[in-house]
This record gives C-alpha cells, sequence and structure tokens, in this order.
C-alpha cells in the first residue's frame, strides 16, 4: 500500500519514478546523499524541486528531521545499506523499502522474479517473449522504472530484480522465481560474498514454485515444496547435445544463442514462463528464434577470418570465463580485451580459463595492472590506454580463426559511463576497420 509518509533517497533512475509515482499521493520528501558536493546533481534537485511542488526537498544531513516510524524510505538501488544515511533511518525506526517492493505490493496479478550475478537480462526477455500471448511484460532492473509500467497496467509481469533492490525489499510474492548463478560481483556494495548470495536467494522465500539449476548448489532454495530443478529432472534440463523443455527435446545447434549458459537459461525462462501457462510450443519457438541482446556476446564483424565480439555486459569475471568458454575452438584463439573497475574483486579465477583459452590478454582501465598481477602466468599480456588502441593491438595480433572479445570483468565507470557506451565504442572501432 501507498505509505502515509515517505522519504525519496536517491534522484537518479528509479529516484524519480518514486517521485513521480509518489507526487500527491502522500506526505513526500526528496533527498540525495550526493547533494551539496555535485554541482551537477544540486542542479538537477533543483529542477525537480520546481517541478514536483507537492514534495519537500531536503539535504541529507538533515533526513532525521523528517523520519519517524511511520515513514517509509525509497531508497535507490546504487545506496548501499551501510552508507550513513541508513543510521538515521534505523535510529527512527523507519521501514526501508524500493520501487519494485511498492510494485509488488499494488499489482494483483501474476509475477515472476529473475535473479542472478549473470544473465538476468536475457532470461527476463526471453521469459517475457515466451509470455508474450499471455500479455505480459518485463520491469524490474530491466527498461522502464517498474511504478512507471503502472500507466498502462498488464496482465502480467516478468521482473528483473537485482541485490540492490532484494536488500531493500520484503521477500516478494512471486508465481515462480529462479537465482540464475552466484558468483562473486558487487563486493564494493555488499560486504561479504555470504551477504550478497543470501539476499540473492531471499526471492524464493514466497514465491509458489523455484527454478534453478540443480548442479549449482549455491544459487538452489534451501527448502522448497514446489520446485522445477533444472538438470535435475528429464523433463528440464541441457545436455551436450540437446536442450529439453516440458519433456520436448530441441538440439542446441538450432539456437541461435550461443554458450553453455545461455543455453541454461533458455531453460529456465521456459521453465518460468510454463509456470504461468504458456504452452510448449511457444517456449520452442522462442527458444531458438532468439538471438540475444545488445553488448551480450554480440557478433559485431568477421573481417579477414577474425571474429569481433561485443561482450561489454560482462562486468564480472565469472561473465568473461563463460565467455572465453564459449568462443575457445579448443586452442588459445581468443584475444580477450579485458579492464576496468573491479568492484573489489579477486582475479584469480581469470588464469585458468585464459591459460587454456587466450592468446593474449589486452588490458585498460583503473585495474588493468590488478588483472595482469594475477594472470601473468597464465597468459600474455599487454596494456592499452583507451579502446581504440585496444582494437588496434588486437588487430595486429590476431590471426585468421582467432576472436577478438571484449569481455571486460569490470564495470564501467573508470572510463564510460556505462557498459552501453563502452560496448558502442568497441562496436564503432570494429567497423572502421573495414571502412
Amino acid at each position: 500500500m501507498i505509505p502515509d509518509r515517505a522519504l525519496v533517497v536517491g534522484i537518479g533512475t528509479t529516484g524519480e519514478s518514486c517521485i513521480r509515482f509518489l507526487d500527491g499521493r502522500t506526505d513526500l520528501y526528496v533527498t540525495d546523499t550526493r547533494v551539496g558536493p555535485d554541482d551537477s546533481i544540486n542542479s538537477q534537485f533543483g529542477d525537480l524541486q520546481r517541478t514536483h511542488t507537492n514534495a519537500e526537498f531536503i539535504y541529507p544531513e538533515d533526513a532525521s528531521k523528517v523520519l519517524d516510524s511511520n515513514t517509509t524510505v525509497f531508497a535507490s538501488p546504487g545506496i548501499p545499506l551501510h552508507d550513513p544515511i541508513f543510521d538515521a533511518v534505523q535510529a527512527s525506526g523507519a521501514r526501508i523499502s524500493c520501487d519494485v517492493d511498492l510494485f509488488c505490493d499494488l499489482v494483483d496479478v501474476p509475477l515472476i522474479g529473475v535473479t542472478g550475478t549473470n544473465g538476468k537480462t536475457t532470461t527476463t526477455e526471453l521469459t517475457t517473449q515466451m509470455l508474450n500471448s499471455k500479455g505480459f511484460v518485463s520491469g524490474g532492473n530491466i527498461g522502464k522504472p517498474v511504478l512507471d509500467l503502472l500507466e498502462n497496467p498488464s496482465a502480467g509481469y516478468v521482473l528483473e530484480i537485482s541485490s540492490f533492490q532484494l536488500e531493500k525489499m520484503k521477500s516478494p510474492r512471486l508465481g515462480g522465481a529462479t537465482v540464475l548463478n552466484i558468483t562473486e560481483d558487487h563486493l564494493d556494495h555488499h560486504r561479504t560474498f555470504e551477504e550478497y548470495a543470501a539476499i540473492k536467494k531471499r526471492i524464493y522465500e514466497q514465491s509458489n514454485i523455484a527454478v534453478y539449476n540443480a548442479r549449482d548448489p549455491i544459487s538452489k532454495p534451501l527448502s522448497r515444496t514446489s520446485e522445477i530443478p533444472v538438470n535435475g529432472t528429464k523433463d528440464w534440463c541441457v545436455t551436450d547435445r540437446e536442450i529439453v523443455v516440458a519433456g520436448t527435446s530441441v538440439s542446441r545447434e538450432r539456437l541461435r544463442l550461443k554458450g553453455a549458459q545461455n543455453h541454461l537459461n533458455v531453460v529456465i525462462a521456459a521453465a518460468l514462463a510454463h509456470v504461468c501457462g504458456a504452452e510448449v510450443e511457444e517456449l520452442v519457438e522462442i527458444a531458438t528464434t532468439y538471438e540475444g541482446l545488445p553488448h551480450r556476446m554480440q557478433l559485431v564483424a568477421e573481417i579477414e577470418g577474425v571474429r569481433y565480439v561485443n561482450d561489454s555486459k560482462a562486468t564480472n569475471i565469472a561473465a568473461t570465463r563463460a565467455a572465453l568458454e564459449a568462443l575457445s575452438n579448443g586452442t588459445p584463439n581468443v584475444l580477450l580485451l579485458a579492464g576496468g573497475e573491479g568492484k573489489g574483486a579477486s582475479f584469480d579465477a581469470l588464469s585458468d580459463p585464459l591459460r587454456h583459452h587466450a592468446k593474449v590478454a589486452i588490458l585498460f582501465g583503473r585495474d588493468a595492472s590488478r588483472i595482469a598481477a594475477a594472470v601473468r602466468d597464465a597468459t600474455k599480456y599487454v596494456f592499452s590506454d583507451s579502446m581504440e588502441a585496444a582494437v588496434m593491438t588486437a588487430r595486429e595480433i590476431a590471426r585468421h580463426g582467432d576472436v577478438v572479445l571484449l569481455s571486460p570483468a569490470c564495470a564501467s565507470f573508470d572510463m564510460f559511463s556505462n557498459y552501453v557506451e563502452r560496448g558502442n565504442q568497441f562496436i564503432s572501432t570494429v567497423r572502421a576497420l573495414t571502412s
């Protein structure tokens, strides 16, 4: 339900959607932890204040003055719960929440929840397409902020939910839920891997059916009465040659998405869609025609027998490992472009896949030297100071049959505004090679 009193913390895309929705519906206050030192934020803060005259805009240090036990705090996803502003929230007895939490309270239609370290967006989109005939749309940590979706209500929703959102929510009531995988990531936000994993698995707590990879003990629910354990039953599994959805076998060669992890995600998406009534024919059609999203194992060009692949969305080590394994031909044929902001992760786990699959690692960004130190005994490496320089170095080294792979294993914020800008710069640089 909409609270009687609310404080929105953070004025990014999610915060702005909360302000739009709550303005005029509740006693509303707004702040941002960056207000003060950041002139651009101050300007945005002032613009919102002039637009939303029913809300009171306050400095973060004044938050304690408007908080009480009847206040709900809608915190933007990127603000960790150990930020000092939440000390005042805890002391006041106010409840911490987020936009997805409120959305789940307000809608009374079937909901599916998707989380995991890697593959969330692809699986969310796959599931949504498989439920297209049922009138489902996607939301959450993807596309439009969820509260904006209420302007045009749908028959059901497939929600991508990040750990940043789950940590601020009650466990959501869902028809079906999955944790695709849990690997080391966001340790600059969550204090330990154990904390991160526990937050992810909260998605199962009130779900009717849990869908998970039975071969991955980290991401499976602690206890379930109703579940679809993919790779734990012959009706839902991935084998060397085929996937099986609802007992129907489909050759993996028919799938346009490549890579073992993607094929597992296809089966999980199909299981989630089947829970909400999708027919087997719909599941198979989407499984065999879906081509994937930009910046995720995206073939950009093939030049003189060398493939250039954009996997800029690979912002952690597990995603880069999966990309290396999917593109290797059994020899060290991959020229890996990697680097950026490592988010506190150890790069030691890159050593073994680089040893088996990489011809060279071309490293850039803030944590390039940390990656080099971790992989120096596994493969050759060189440093580059820009995306353009990295691509040109790769072109000089690559030979027919090789793959030049942008799969950074890092966030992009040291050099780019986001992974999309990073991927687009790779694409434009590669395409310039053919002009």
